[in-house]
């Protein structure tokens, strides 16, 4: 039973964390050269206030399961405060290569063959124009403040939706009999909310950069209920049939096609019959038809070499190509929260 004071706490602790992030937001843009205007058409965007009331109305919802008895409210997770703010100084002073990328005056793109052995070209890249792309500890040890910062404190919660379907689909399962994977853990932020709100349940973490998986120990802390492994979505080390849940964040829209239908195909052939996937990313268009102008923007300000061909294709689909049948669906905010089972 939830009290008045827990939602309290709640709010307080969610306003806190938008409030830090609108804060390097507005600093980063004043610290940023603008962008050229795009020379192609842009759709329909919404105004600030209509994404700040869309952005409450997630924080909202969360409450809501959370009230309901759906899985319990997220603790904070992060760095201790003094590590907390080091890494906000490290963002800022990203920001001018960030920034010299944006406008073609720093030419460090990450060849392939050079970046160790094994990982795929597609994957050697500077996503977002990040520097390193994924594989330094800098890298890993910033990502989790640059995309809050561009979601302006709201990447978690929207990573969190993805607890809705899972606490549904859990009733009357015993959560110590689940085996769950998380494809493209990064940093570990789902894989850690997923082990609190569950922790009797066994995850695997995959993902290709080692500095982020062992970001995601330091996050997730040791335990023998969550393993992390180097691996690649599209080659899975798990048998067939062998796994319950499956879930992944914000991995779709930075792969090739090809590889994405990989990915696909492979969490339906490791999934169990009557097993559950989870997918959270970004809108696509038609989702919310008045913001697709921020879909054809995006690609513009922000190196994301796959995402236009992911916002103009339809997730349902895919999974549908791939053997999973969709059984829910939910836009929080900016994203989108699929849920699909395999039959």
């Amino acid at each position: 039973m939830v009290s008045a004071l827990d939602r309290l706490s709640y709010a307080a602790q969610q306003a806190a964390r938008v409030a830090w992030y609108a804060g390097h937001y507005a600093a980063g843009r004043r610290l940023l050269k603008p962008m050229p205007k795009p020379d192609f058409p842009i759709g329909p965007t919404p105004t600030r206030a209509e994404m700040t009331a869309d952005m409450r109305s997630t924080f909202e919802r969360e409450w809501q399961d959370i009230a309901a008895g759906l899985f319990p409210a997220p603790r904070t997770r992060g760095p201790e405060p003094a590590e907390f703010l080091r890494r906000s100084a490290r963002y800022f002073r990203d920001l001018p290569q960030v920034d010299a990328r944006r406008h073609r005056t720093l030419d460090d793109e990450l060849p392939p063959g050079q970046q160790g052995d094994g990982l795929p070209d597609y994957y050697r890249q500077n996503f977002h124009f990040q520097s390193d792309g994924w594989l330094s500890d800098h890298s890993a040890a910033i990502y989790d403040t640059q995309v809050e910062v561009l979601f302006t404190g709201a990447a978690d919660v929207m990573r969190r939706r993805a607890l809705s379907p899972i606490a549904q689909w859990l009733a009357g399962r015993n959560q110590r009999d689940v085996r769950g994977l998380d494809v493209g853990c990064g940093t570990g932020r789902l894989l850690a909310f997923l082990h609190d709100a569950w922790p009797g349940m066994k995850w695997t973490g995959v993902d290709l950069s080692a500095p982020y998986l062992a970001e995601a120990r330091r996050l997730i802390g040791k335990t023998a209920r969550v393993r992390l492994i180097e691996a690649a979505g599209e080659k899975l080390p798990f048998d067939d049939a062998s796994l319950d849940l499956i879930v992944s964040s914000f991995l779709m829209h930075e792969l090739p096609d090809k590889i994405r239908a990989q990915v696909l195909a492979e969490m339906a052939r490791v999934l169990k019959p009557g097993s559950l996937v989870v997918i959270v990313d970004s809108i696509q268009r038609g989702d919310q038809p008045s913001w697709d102008g921020l879909l054809d923007l995006f690609p513009h300000y922000f190196h994301e070499p796959y995402y236009a061909a992911y916002v103009n294709g339809n997730l349902e689909a895919w999974c549908a190509t791939a053997g999973l049948t969709s059984a829910a669906v939910e836009r929080a905010f900016l994203s989108k929260v699929a849920a699909f089972t395999k039959l």
